[in-house]
């Protein structure tokens, strides 16, 4: 009896399989399913244009969909969803904010149960246009002490329109170039802009006016090696060449296989012929083709020039010329001594202005009695008294009484 029993329960088992197994291969019940992360398309931003309006970009808007219908029917949809679309109709929208339906669109065999959203908020701007720099980004590693050198990007700009907030949102247009794309030979590639704000992230709903750019770039490396400069020539008569002093070392880019045999970089000479003063001046580095000097930059040297011309000039002084200060009461002076002549020293850009006039002669007869005497001769300038000789140094006055008459 209990094998019987058994028996039976097998016998049912399988008779409840093949019952399943028919219903789910003819019968196709219904089921349901789920679409998630479905985009919104926005269509009419051509009749915003025309009314000098733009779509502010809203970021990629997406929908989750909940649809019923036969297994096999939903299975088909959920496994290829190219046939489900979401539209968000922006024509004849006008500034401002605006909820704009979404119209879902499947096939009939299944039906639309549920949508996560059923209107998108959008902003309508004004329409500009303004040219926007293009910088390329490198993508991947470069090896040590290398970089991207000889970087060119045409255009540098190019013209992009869109709602004024969006475009005024753009930081620039990048293009990316893959570190495996470059060698030391400078390389041509053609290829697309892209706007990104400041954190990196595409800015969409704008439009560029190409977004084809040819960059051009190779890798370089860097390195920094001991420097030297040196003069050449000789300064005018009088001065002697100083110091130079220049950077002890440069440091260049270029073809990592040229650095390689690189040890050291030296400056084409300066001529100093003919001057006359300290200076500073650029220094031209003598490098190998491709070879170029990062830092520092300028390159320069201060060229010391010492010691200076030395001029003379000869004025001769009547007595008439020179001041007698300091004259007693009751006494009147009279310089016996028919001139002094006087010579003057110096630096010629300084005595090249110094007139006559320029420098005055006096004399003292300060506490002096009435009589014959000799006193020094002062002259009156901002010249140094070292640089001005006069000759005699002393003179002869005479003090008389003054008679007064009755």
């Amino acid at each position: 009896m209990l094998r019987n029993n058994k028996v039976n329960a097998v016998i049912a088992f399988i008779a409840s399989l093949l019952l399943w197994i028919y219903v789910v291969g003819q019968v196709d019940p219904a089921t349901t399913g789920r679409l998630v992360d479905v985009p919104v398309v926005f269509a009419g931003e051509e009749s915003l244009t025309e009314n000098g309006l733009a779509l502010v970009d809203t970021g990629e808007v997406t929908v989750d969909l909940t649809i019923k219908g036969d297994r096999s029917d939903v299975r088909k949809l959920l496994a290829s969803s190219d046939k489900v679309s979401v539209v968000a109709d922006v024509s004849g929208l006008t500034k401002g904010t605006h909820e704009v339906p979404l119209d879902i669109r499947i096939p009939n065999t299944v039906e639309l149960q549920k949508a996560s959203i059923d209107d998108v908020t959008v902003v309508i701007d004004d329409l500009v246009t303004k040219d926007i720099d293009v910088q390329v980004d490198f993508e991947g590693a470069f090896e040590v002490s290398q970089s991207a050198g000889n970087v060119t990007v045409t255009p540098e700009t190019i013209a992009v329109t869109g709602a004024a907030s969006t475009v005024k949102s753009i930081d620039h247009l990048a293009v990316t170039v893959n570190v495996a794309e470059l060698t030391e030979k400078t390389a041509r590639l053609t290829k697309n802009a892209v706007p990104v704000d400041a954190n990196g992230g595409q800015v969409s709903h704008v439009k560029l006016a190409s977004s084809e750019v040819q960059v051009t770039a190779a890798i370089v490396g860097s390195k920094t090696v001991p420097f030297t400069a040196e003069t050449t020539g000789t300064p005018a008569d009088g001065y002697e060449p100083g110091q130079i002093s220049a950077p002890s070392t440069v440091t260049v880019s270029g073809p990592p296989s040229v650095l390689e045999d690189l040890k050291e970089v030296t400056a084409e000479p300066v001529d100093i012929t003919g001057m006359t003063q300290s200076s500073t001046v650029p220094l031209t580095p003598v490098l190998p083709e491709g070879v170029t000097v990062t830092e520092p930059q300028p390159l320069e040297a201060t060229i010391e020039i010492t010691g200076a011309a030395t001029v003379t000039k000869n004025w001769t002084y009547a007595s008439s010329e020179i001041e007698v200060r300091d004259v007693p009461d009751g006494l009147a002076a009279e310089i016996v001594t028919a001139s002094v002549e006087v010579t003057v020293s110096g630096e010629k850009d300084v005595l090249d202005n110094l007139k006559k006039s320029d420098l005055t002669l006096h004399v003292s007869a300060k506490d002096l009695e009435e009589g014959e005497h000799e006193v020094e001769v002062v002259q009156s300038s901002s010249l140094d008294a070292d640089k001005v000789v006069i000759a005699p140094q002393k003179i002869k006055i005479i003090l008389q009484t003054v008679t007064t008459e009755e």
